[in-house]
């Protein structure tokens, strides 16, 4: 099974306080807080074998600014991936050159918004490199030294937080340079197939002239360069309307953001074969609806508040019960075997107690299968719960999804759900995610 891009890291980070700045030094990281993040990066492993992350979400990423690499490596890393030595974690970069990335980034005025200061000095920060455009650095050069260097150019940061980010991009670096994880080439983003899956808003599902404005820049490649969209761009073109006293237009500029957003990743997983995980804001499962889960769709129950459980694991605990899952895992990861998946969750469920009070989230992991097809996989989605399920669960929009012509169609195969301290699922409350399959396996026209 493919790794996971998850564009979830947002949610998480609102959910442990850090409201989507960088915490102040790693050090400073509350219990709590560490086992949250530590416990949905576990989480993903288990889902995927390994995690996908854009060279954005590991150098400009808060979660990655918090955790050190030598110690995630004793914490994360599992024998069935690379025997345990390396972290299982794949950062794509040009070239697969991840410090002249980070250099790139620096020398054509990123917008770093992880930092732990103000919006607006995120924005100074970028002007300011804006104006100090530097050529390739000389290959003799140090990278930290350079990306000091440039920083220090600009005199946006203080000495301490310029010197803290640094030590913590030369700590990725240099774990990337002995391999312990994986650097891979950037490729183009798939945008006509993303499209295809979900394709923008149409002008009538919009309500204001000036959403329907942008809307048209988006679609008529206003936003383009060097031929794909450009996500700075278009979030830059909403900034007007979010801030509009008009509710329509501001509705419209989220609206258009989370659609962007969403083809966005989809076209990053989809080139780089990996799932997607996106997890909804829109709400949770209702009541009525998850007592109709099991019937409509396969259901894979894991134990209360299951990924506080693995972070609250030691790196000790962790390996034990990585190892002893390992078949079980590479079966789910190798056949997308359900049963093998239970297997996973029932052990955690004997090897874990439930976690001290706190917190009201339930995650339910929900899970699409890409399949390319001249028409659409109209079968695959019937045996995966029908168009109804899908759009009950994902909000009316959906429809937009599952109409896919030649590039493919997302059928709904399985939820993972989480029992909030019940054994029925007519008690059943909480969030969801979506991860999406890249592709079902083949099957025979008599279905084997």
């Amino acid at each position: 099974m493919a790794a996971v891009l998850s564009t979830g890291w947002d949610s998480v980070r609102q959910r442990a306080g850090l409201k989507g700045h960088a915490p102040a030094p790693a050090e400073r990281l509350t219990a709590p807080t560490r086992a949250e993040l530590l416990g949905r990066l576990r989480w993903e492993v288990i889902q995927g074998r390994s995690l996908f992350l854009t060279y954005p979400q590991l150098l400009d990423g808060a979660v990655f600014a918090a955790l050190r690499p030598a110690v995630l490596l004793d914490e994360l890393a599992i024998g069935a991936v690379g025997g345990g030595a390396v972290l299982p974690i794949r950062v794509n970069a040009r070239n697969a050159d991840l410090p002249r990335q980070l250099i790139a980034m620096l020398s054509t005025g990123f917008l770093f918004s992880s930092l732990p200061v103000p919006d607006e000095q995120c924005l100074r920060l970028q002007r300011e490199l804006a104006a100090r455009v530097n050529g390739e650095a000389a290959a003799s050069e140090d990278p930290a030294g350079m990306a000091d260097r440039l920083l220090t150019a600009t005199g946006v940061l203080d000495t301490r937080l310029r010197q803290r980010t640094i030590a913590r991009w030369d700590e990725w670096l240099k774990a990337a340079e002995h391999g312990l994880l994986e650097v891979s080439p950037l490729v183009p983003a798939d945008y006509a197939t993303a499209y295809a899956l979900r394709p923008p808003p149409r002008p009538e599902e919009l309500a204001s002239d000036e959403g329907r404005a942008v809307l048209f820049s988006w679609t008529g490649g206003e936003f383009d360069v060097n031929g794909l969209p450009s996500r700075s761009r278009l979030h830059e073109s909403l900034d007007h309307l979010l801030r509009s006293g008009d509710p329509a237009a501001r509705t419209d500029a989220l609206t258009l953001r989370e659609s962007f957003d969403e083809a966005y990743y989809r076209a990053i997983a989809v080139s780089e074969g990996c799932m997607l995980g996106l997890t909804s804001p829109r709400r949770g499962v209702r009541r009525g609806e998850a007592a109709t889960l099991a019937a409509m769709t396969p259901v894979v129950t894991y134990p209360t508040r299951f990924e506080l459980r693995l972070g609250l694991m030691s790196g000790e605990q962790w390996r034990r019960y990585t190892d002893e899952a390992a078949d079980a895992l590479a079966q789910w990861w190798n056949e997308q075997d359900l049963t093998a998946l239970q297997e996973v969750g029932d052990l955690l469920a004997g090897r874990t107690k439930e976690p001290p009070a706190g917190g009201a989230d339930v995650p339910v992991t929900r899970l699409q299968r890409f399949a390319r097809g001249a028409r659409g996989t109209t079968a695959q989605m019937a045996a995966g719960g029908g168009l109804s399920l899908a759009t009950s669960l994902l909000g009316q929009g959906a429809t937009a999804t599952f109409a896919a012509g030649a590039g493919g169609a997302l059928a709904p195969v399985v939820i993972a759900a989480v029992t909030a301290g019940v054994t029925r699922l007519t008690d059943f409350r909480g969030r969801y995610d979506v991860i999406e399959l890249p592709q079902a396996p083949e099957r025979t026209p008599d279905g084997h």
